[in-house]
């Protein structure tokens, strides 16, 4: 069973940041049941998520490439970048403990803030590199290994298989329907 994201329930009190799929970047949240605008996040949130933005120096300088020189802008779409993901983990909890996740914000491989600005993806302790994301989506979608080899713009089957092979021992899946349900799981597709 999925667990219910944080912040839905009139009693919850954790907040769970989430992106906005239709705009790059603005990012709302929830707590106590409750859903609004990233800006009007608590004052001691906001300035907390500040302080954690203005001393990760490479995210600061990945920012203003992408266009964001100052203000709330810059810390909502670092927040979208690694808090966006709608998920079952507190992105801030009561305590105030902070929590960052991979966001599967469809731009991976297109983005001058990729691994400067958000989070990589890790699981079972293993960093997903961008080619292995790459393959994981098409197996999500379900392409043959030939299809893959020519998406990729591999030469032999066997790179492919070496890919799956390294990418099955990452997930710990021991087939291409497991890895295809957990790139589901994970929100790859």
């Amino acid at each position: 069973m999925t667990k219910l994201p944080s912040g839905l329930m009139p009693n919850d009190s954790n907040i769970e940041i989430f992106a906005d799929p239709e705009n790059f970047g603005k990012c709302y949240f929830a707590t106590r049941g409750e859903i609004k605008p990233f800006a009007f996040l608590p004052s001691d949130v906001l300035n907390n998520l500040c302080s954690e933005l203005l001393e990760d120096k490479k995210a600061m300088a990945a920012l203003k490439v992408m266009g964001h020189t100052e203000g709330v802008g810059m810390l909502e779409q670092y927040n979208y970048c690694n808090r966006g993901a709608l998920d079952g983990t507190a992105d801030i909890t009561i305590a105030g403990c902070k929590t960052r996740e991979y966001v599967a914000c469809g731009r991976k491989g297109k983005c001058v803030g990729e691994g400067k600005v958000c989070s990589p993806l890790v699981v079972n302790g293993s960093q997903i590199s961008y080619r292995e994301l790459e393959c994981l989506r098409l197996i999500g979608i379900g392409l043959t290994y030939k299809r893959i080899r020519a998406e990729m713009g591999f030469r032999s089957v066997t790179a492919v298989n070496s890919l799956i092979d390294r990418l099955r021992d990452k997930l710990q899946c021991t087939s291409n329907i497991e890895i295809a349900l957990k790139v589901k799981e994970l929100g790859i597709v």
